[in-house]
Order: structure tokens, then sequence, then C-alpha cells
């Protein structure tokens, strides 16, 4: 038993979503989440990944858990290391799944900081890809 609560309590800071900004989750290739609740009710997630030149590829998935309700969205921004925007976009799901593939043209190599606001009664996965993710 003992062992069993060392190994969670270790592993426990992978399996955290950032809610400090200054503290960025490291973003491996994609984040799932869930979202329960009304549309007012947001949730902000940070996470940072390194990228070079090239095309970053971000794919989004909203689902809504509930086809008779208002369902949800996931707002994402692209933040530099001094937090001015890069890029901005939102996906909306309601009653049925929707889907948004954005590619974007990096010009430098440099850290990037993902904002991602949910809202709603939704689950959602955003991937990254393309030939500019470093991870």
């Amino acid at each position: 038993m003992k062992w069993l609560l060392v190994f969670l309590f270790l592993i426990s800071p992978a399996l955290a979503q950032s809610t400090d900004p200054d503290k960025p989750t490291p973003l491996t290739s994609s984040v799932t989440g869930t979202s329960s609740g009304g549309l007012s009710d947001e949730k902000t997630y940070y996470y940072a990944f390194m990228v070079n030149k090239g095309t970053l590829t971000l794919t989004l998935d909203v689902t809504p858990l509930d086809k008779s309700d208002g369902g949800g969205i996931v707002q994402w921004t692209l933040l530099d290391s001094k937090f001015a925007k890069l890029k901005y976009d939102n996906l909306a799901a309601q009653g049925t799944p929707q889907r948004q593939v954005k590619d974007l043209p990096v010009t430098i190599k440099r850290r990037i900081i993902l904002k991602l606001t949910v809202s709603g009664n939704i689950d959602y996965k955003l991937q990254t890809g393309g030939s500019a993710v470093k991870l």
C-alpha cells in the first residue's frame, strides 16, 4: 500500500494541468480533458512547448457530452515567453462533435505558451504536430 501511494504521488504532477501561467505544464503531443458545467464555468490551463522554424499544426476536437444542452467551447491562445498574443481561435460544439485543424507558420525557434480555456459540458482533445514541433 505504501508503494502505491508513493507511486501515485510521483506521477501526479505529470498528470496535472497547470492553472498557473508562471508554471505551465510541459506539453507532450496532446491535451485531453473533460469540462462539465455551464458555459459560464470557465477553466483556464497553461502548457509550454518548443517550436522550430516550420509549420505548427493544431488539431482540436470538441465533443458535447449531452446533445440536448448548450454544449461547450474551447478557446486557445498561443503566447510568446512574454505573454504577447501570437494567435487565438476557438471551437464550439453543440449537439454534434466538431473538429478544427490549423496550420500555422513558425519563422523562429522559440518557446510557446498555450493558454487553453474550456467551458460547458464537453470532452476535448488538442493535438500538436507538423514540422515545427519539438517536444
